[in-house]
């Protein structure tokens, strides 16, 4: 599908000026609770009863032929829909059911995010399966992620997948990202997280998985400039090709852009992996609130937290307009400005991550039409912005996307 790897739809809007930093992603980190994150896990893996209706339970394991793996979707909507989400379970075979919600974007038709992991476990058999890493961790972030955002708006929709028998080969996730594929559902992109709370040897190290589908390879590359911008301490790795091992994959299968979120699961991996041991007392916790906080601040970074109401008509030049074209490019782009009255302005090109890349213009325009070359011959794929600024304070901009 040659439009999967669209990143914005084509859109105008009033904006204030590009910065390395967003206010609403500093904000959602700050709202994260490592507190709350442990308590999740606690739950999943047995380590606290849980009561959803029928007196104190306890999920002594997520296999999917275990009763646990029930309870476990049974308690994850009922928290879902205490975060105030409607709920959609997808059933996909007689025991697979992926646990999906979803919140609208402010832009119409823009491509949704999915943020992701697997709720379901290993080992199988009459023996515990409390796989607190492998990927209760992932399960946590992934329900942080749900409560926090949920009252804060967003350009593009959000889809938080819970998926199920992943450690059956990937089942439920391939049956999703299947069927948006075959009805030609444009994403914005994926950000998979699986095992994030290990850490043996202390280095910090995580992994971002990345491979050339889609426009996982500019997904990975934001989530890098995330960890710098908002002061992840990680010693991040980008690998490409990436492995696939986990759900990322089955988005990649359908040529989808798609990451996963990983520790370093290669070279420094829990030796608790798939046995009865993989439990929350095995935890780096510091680790694990880093890597859940870049998985989450990428997220929202790439969803593009919606400008506030307070003070935006007076940042617009009053009746001014921008445009670009073409818009999505794999080549220079045009921009068309037409401002009200003469005046002075500056027009600035930003990569996705605020950092300024191009200055266009900077003078006295006429009251008219203006047309200026954008240059993304050579720039890399991804999201650019070209803020245009009158008088040295009102600010419009437009979002111009680069094609691979």
């Amino acid at each position: 599908m040659s439009l999967k790897s669209v990143l914005f739809v084509a859109l105008s809007l009033c904006s204030f000026a590009a910065s390395a930093q967003d206010p609403v992603v500093q904000s959602v980190l700050d709202a994260l609770s490592m507190d709350s994150m442990l308590v999740y896990v606690d739950q999943l893996t047995g380590e606290v009863p849980i009561d959803v209706g029928n007196g104190p339970q306890t999920i002594t394991s997520r296999h999917k032929n275990n009763p646990g793996n029930d309870l476990a979707e049974v308690w994850l909507t009922q928290k879902l829909e205490q975060f105030g989400y409607s709920v959609v379970i997808q059933s996909f075979s007689a025991t697979g059911r992926n646990i999906l919600v979803s919140k609208q974007g402010t832009v119409p038709s823009a491509p949704a995010m999915i943020l992701c992991a697997h709720y379901d476990a290993m080992p199988g058999g009459l023996v515990d399966a409390p796989a607190a890493d492998d990927d209760g961790s992932g399960v946590a972030a992934l329900l942080e992620a749900a409560r926090v955002l949920s009252a804060i708006p967003f350009e593009h929709p959000i889809t938080f997948a819970f998926w199920d028998e992943e450690e059956q080969g990937l089942v439920g996730s391939a049956f999703y990202a299947g069927g948006l594929a075959s009805n030609d559902v444009l994403l914005r992109g994926v950000i998979n997280m699986d095992a994030l709370a290990w850490d043996g040897n202390g280095d910090k190290r995580a992994r971002v998985h990345v491979r050339p589908h889609g426009n996982s390879v500019e997904i990975g590359d934001t989530l890098m400039a995330v960890k710098d911008h908002y002061a992840i301490d990680l010693d991040l790795v980008l690998t490409n090709p990436g492995a696939t091992y986990s759900d990322h994959a089955s988005f990649w299968n359908e040529g989808y852009g798609a990451v996963l979120v990983i520790e370093d699961f290669g070279a420094d991996g829990n030796p608790y992996y798939h046995t009865p041991n993989d439990r929350v007392e095995f935890f780096d916790v510091p680790y694990f609130e880093q890597v859940a906080k870049l998985a989450i601040a990428g997220l929202a970074t790439l969803a593009v937290p919606a400008e506030g109401e307070v003070g935006m008509e007076e940042l617009c030049p009053r009746g001014s307009t921008i445009t670009a074209f073409p818009n999505p490019t794999d080549g220079d782009a045009q921009l068309w400005l037409e401002v009200p009255a003469t005046g002075s302005y500056s027009i600035v090109q930003f990569d996705a991550m605020g950092r300024e890349v191009a200055s266009l213009f900077a003078g006295t325009l006429n009251a008219g039409r203006h047309s200026f070359t954008i240059p993304l011959g050579t720039a890399i794929p991804g999201t650019y912005a070209v803020v245009v600024r009158a008088n040295g304070s009102d600010a419009n901009v437009v979002r111009v996307i680069r094609t691979p």
